[in-house]
């Protein structure tokens, strides 16, 4: 393994345990690998959108198309954020963000989750689909409250309950398995990973000796 793959494995490893280490308590090295990884997540994130927006702009650029330059003046006046006498210029190009974010979402989600969602209900074909549509319905049943509810109305708001119950465990089942997978994915980093391996017992060592200077420092 080259030098520059082994300092990365070993930093990621330290990074790691750094992190891990929070499960004791709130210390430099969590803090200093909190910072790295915050850091490098924005530094990323930056890196991607520049490109992204380059992607989108230069073929504009390469017809002639000059007014899309404003979108770069547009961009440029975010660094009024850090002015205080001209901080008024950051509001404009934050608005018209939000705002046609904001356009874009109420129109994608009208179409997505209530458009598209009433179309799917009405459509049923199998047995999958007939649980679903008995589930929405049901479960609209159980929101309803116009009325007092008796009879049908209340027999179909508690299957209502079931299935939203099933629906908020499936959920939760399903991020707590990611979690999991994401901790035995960076213990099998740990692990597996030569020479990852190597700072694990360091690391614990260092947490021992940690642990015994602060109850020494409360004697």
């Amino acid at each position: 393994m080259a030098l520059t793959d082994t300092m990365t494995v070993l930093l990621a490893a330290a990074i790691t345990l750094g992190l891990f280490s929070y499960l004791w308590k709130e210390n430099l090295a969590f803090r200093i690998a909190e910072h790295a990884y915050v850091g490098a997540a924005a530094g990323y994130g930056a890196l991607i959108l520049a490109e992204s927006a380059w992607r989108l702009l230069s073929p504009q650029l390469a017809k002639g198309l000059w007014y899309w330059y404003l979108t770069v003046l547009l961009g440029l006046v975010y660094l009024f954020f850090f002015s205080g006498e001209y901080f008024w210029l950051y509001r404009y190009p934050t608005a018209i963000v939000i705002g046609a974010d904001i356009g874009t979402f109420v129109a994608r989600s009208i179409k997505t989750q209530f458009l598209e969602q009433i179309r799917a209900t009405t459509i049923v074909t199998n047995v999958n689909e007939a649980i679903v549509v008995i589930g929405v319905i049901t479960g609209l049943f159980y929101f309803y409250s116009t009325m007092e509810r008796k009879g049908v109305l209340e027999g179909a708001a508690k299957v209502g309950i079931y299935f939203l119950m099933a629906g908020f465990g499936a959920s939760f089942g399903v991020t707590v398995m990611a979690r999991v997978s994401l901790l035995i994915g960076r213990l099998r980093f740990l692990y597996f990973t030569d020479p990852a391996y190597y700072l694990i017992p360091v690391a614990i060592i260092l947490l021992i000796i940690g642990i015994f200077m602060e109850r020494s420092k409360k004697t």
